[in-house]
């Protein structure tokens, strides 16, 4: 989700079209969760081509998209850099949660610490896989106590 919400990434990493279906699905469930906090205002200035007169006309429209909408045209959009997302509210919401750092290193050094206790000498052959899912388990056990 952190990748697909950066409009320098996107989708465009993934080279498995299952993979690409599975990302914007997720996308998408996720946009249906959220709301947007106000519909975006479009503005346009127009000018008759064929009057000599410089008459320019502004008028603003309220749009929203649906999630599949949004989520389908921030993939299409061919723009890479963070203005793109203030066109997509939730897009923009679903970046800041998956893309925020944590302020403190104390999540960090306390998971260290618990990797520590799940590779011993007797566990050294442990794959990266298997080394995670024991790690998060030591982890999530770590909280329920």
């Amino acid at each position: 989700m952190a990748a697909a919400t950066m409009p320098k990434f996107k989708i465009r990493w993934l080279k498995d079209e299952k993979r690409r279906d599975a990302v914007k699905t997720m996308l998408i469930s996720e946009c249906r969760g959220r709301v947007p906090e106000e519909p975006l205002r479009r503005r346009a200035v127009q000018s008759p081509a064929t009057s000599s007169h410089n008459y320019f006309f502004e008028f603003e429209e309220e749009f929203s998209y649906t999630a599949e909408t949004e989520v389908m045209e921030y993939l299409k959009l061919p723009g890479s850099d963070w203005e793109v997302l203030s066109r997509f509210p939730r897009i923009k919401e679903i970046a800041k949660q998956y893309n925020t750092p944590i302020p403190s290193s104390g999540p960090v050094e306390r998971l260290f610490g618990l990797g520590s206790i799940v590779l011993t000498p007797r566990r050294n052959r442990l794959s990266d896989k298997r080394f995670e899912r024991l790690l998060l388990m030591r982890y999530n056990r770590y909280f329920e106590e």
